[in-house]
Protein backbone atom coordinates (compact mmCIF):
# COMPACT_ATOMS: atom_id res chain seq x y z
CA UNK A 1 0.00 0.00 0.00
CA UNK A 2 0.80 3.56 -0.89
CA UNK A 3 1.76 5.99 1.90
CA UNK A 4 -1.50 8.75 0.94
CA UNK A 5 0.53 11.29 3.20
CA UNK A 6 3.36 11.57 0.75
CA UNK A 7 7.16 10.49 0.46
CA UNK A 8 9.97 12.58 1.42
CA UNK A 9 13.16 10.87 -0.49
CA UNK A 10 16.24 12.42 0.94
CA UNK A 11 17.57 13.35 -2.92
CA UNK A 12 20.64 14.79 -1.03
CA UNK A 13 23.56 13.56 0.59
CA UNK A 14 24.46 10.92 -1.66
CA UNK A 15 28.22 11.59 -0.97
CA UNK A 16 29.82 13.09 1.97
CA UNK A 17 31.82 13.04 4.62
CA UNK A 18 30.78 9.46 5.94
CA UNK A 19 33.81 8.69 3.05
CA UNK A 20 36.30 10.83 4.20
CA UNK A 21 38.96 9.88 1.64
CA UNK A 22 36.27 10.33 -0.83
CA UNK A 23 35.27 9.48 -4.00
CA UNK A 24 34.54 13.48 -4.20
CA UNK A 25 31.61 14.01 -6.05
CA UNK A 26 28.27 16.38 -6.21
CA UNK A 27 26.46 15.01 -2.75
CA UNK A 28 22.81 15.96 -4.74
CA UNK A 29 23.03 15.41 -8.80
CA UNK A 30 20.05 15.69 -10.43
CA UNK A 31 21.57 13.12 -13.05
CA UNK A 32 23.86 10.65 -13.56
CA UNK A 33 27.37 11.87 -14.90
CA UNK A 34 30.24 10.33 -16.90
CA UNK A 35 32.88 8.93 -13.77
CA UNK A 36 30.13 9.07 -11.06
CA UNK A 37 31.69 7.25 -8.83
CA UNK A 38 28.51 5.21 -7.72
CA UNK A 39 25.82 4.02 -10.09
CA UNK A 40 22.62 5.55 -9.29
CA UNK A 41 23.99 7.66 -6.49
CA UNK A 42 21.68 10.50 -7.90
CA UNK A 43 17.84 12.06 -7.77
CA UNK A 44 17.03 10.62 -10.92
CA UNK A 45 17.95 7.13 -10.05
CA UNK A 46 16.07 7.83 -6.60
CA UNK A 47 12.52 8.77 -8.10
CA UNK A 48 12.46 6.37 -11.07
CA UNK A 49 13.31 3.50 -7.91
CA UNK A 50 10.21 4.65 -6.24
CA UNK A 51 8.10 4.84 -9.53
CA UNK A 52 8.90 1.68 -10.11
CA UNK A 53 7.77 0.28 -6.79
CA UNK A 54 4.43 1.57 -8.07
CA UNK A 55 4.53 5.02 -6.16
CA UNK A 56 2.44 7.55 -7.73
CA UNK A 57 4.60 10.53 -9.40
CA UNK A 58 2.59 12.63 -7.30
CA UNK A 59 3.51 11.27 -4.00
CA UNK A 60 7.47 11.73 -3.75
CA UNK A 61 8.67 15.32 -3.04
CA UNK A 62 11.72 16.33 -4.73
CA UNK A 63 14.51 16.92 -1.76
CA UNK A 64 16.88 20.48 -2.04
CA UNK A 65 19.94 20.31 0.40
CA UNK A 66 20.75 23.81 1.17
CA UNK A 67 24.06 23.37 2.24
CA UNK A 68 27.56 22.04 0.69
CA UNK A 69 29.27 18.76 1.26
CA UNK A 70 33.33 18.69 0.73
CA UNK A 71 36.46 17.38 1.16
CA UNK A 72 40.25 18.53 2.11
CA UNK A 73 43.35 17.33 0.70
CA UNK A 74 41.93 17.14 -2.94
CA UNK A 75 44.14 17.46 -6.29
CA UNK A 76 42.06 16.22 -9.12
CA UNK A 77 39.09 19.22 -9.81
CA UNK A 78 36.68 16.52 -11.41
CA UNK A 79 34.43 14.22 -9.42
CA UNK A 80 35.64 10.84 -8.43
CA UNK A 81 38.86 12.15 -6.61
CA UNK A 82 40.85 11.28 -3.69
CA UNK A 83 40.70 12.80 -0.74
CA UNK A 84 42.79 12.94 2.43
CA UNK A 85 39.65 14.12 4.61
CA UNK A 86 36.33 16.13 4.87
CA UNK A 87 35.15 19.69 5.37
CA UNK A 88 31.90 20.61 6.15
CA UNK A 89 24.23 19.50 -6.53
CA UNK A 90 25.10 20.43 -8.95
CA UNK A 91 27.66 22.91 -8.56
CA UNK A 92 30.93 21.99 -7.54
CA UNK A 93 34.14 23.71 -7.67
CA UNK A 94 37.79 23.17 -6.41
CA UNK A 95 39.55 25.91 -4.13
CA UNK A 96 42.77 25.40 -3.57
CA UNK A 97 42.75 21.46 -1.98
CA UNK A 98 39.51 21.55 -1.44
CA UNK A 99 36.74 19.96 -3.43
CA UNK A 100 33.20 21.19 -2.77
CA UNK A 101 29.43 20.47 -4.17
CA UNK A 102 26.73 22.96 -3.38
CA UNK A 103 23.25 24.12 -5.03
CA UNK A 104 22.62 27.33 -6.55
CA UNK A 105 19.48 28.77 -7.59
CA UNK A 106 20.28 27.91 -11.03
CA UNK A 107 20.73 24.27 -9.87
CA UNK A 108 17.87 24.45 -8.43
CA UNK A 109 15.86 25.94 -10.95
CA UNK A 110 16.69 22.69 -13.50
CA UNK A 111 15.79 20.71 -10.20
CA UNK A 112 12.16 22.52 -10.44
CA UNK A 113 11.79 22.28 -14.07
CA UNK A 114 12.71 18.06 -13.70
CA UNK A 115 9.66 18.29 -10.53
CA UNK A 116 7.62 19.63 -12.76
CA UNK A 117 8.32 17.21 -15.88
CA UNK A 118 8.19 14.12 -13.60
CA UNK A 119 4.43 15.22 -11.97
CA UNK A 120 6.35 14.96 -8.63
CA UNK A 121 4.30 16.50 -5.44
CA UNK A 122 6.30 19.07 -4.45
CA UNK A 123 9.45 20.31 -2.84
CA UNK A 124 11.40 19.88 0.46
CA UNK A 125 14.43 21.27 1.62
CA UNK A 126 17.28 20.60 4.43
CA UNK A 127 17.87 23.21 6.27
CA UNK A 128 16.81 26.84 6.14
CA UNK A 129 20.13 28.44 7.96
CA UNK A 130 21.99 27.25 4.96
CA UNK A 131 20.45 29.97 2.58
CA UNK A 132 21.32 33.51 1.81
CA UNK A 133 20.05 35.93 3.88
CA UNK A 134 17.89 37.36 1.19
CA UNK A 135 16.35 33.49 0.43
CA UNK A 136 18.18 32.89 -3.09
CA UNK A 137 17.85 29.62 -2.34
CA UNK A 138 14.05 29.40 -1.19
CA UNK A 139 13.05 31.53 -3.84
CA UNK A 140 14.43 29.48 -6.57
CA UNK A 141 11.84 26.94 -5.70
CA UNK A 142 9.79 29.31 -6.46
Amino acid sequence: MVNPAGTNPMTYDFFGAWDATGPTAPHSALNSYSGIPKADFHTSATIAKLKGLGIPSAKPLLGIGFYGRGWTGVTQSAPGGTATGTVGGTAYAKCGSEWWSYDTPATIATKMAYKNQQGLGGTFFWELSGDTANGELIKAID
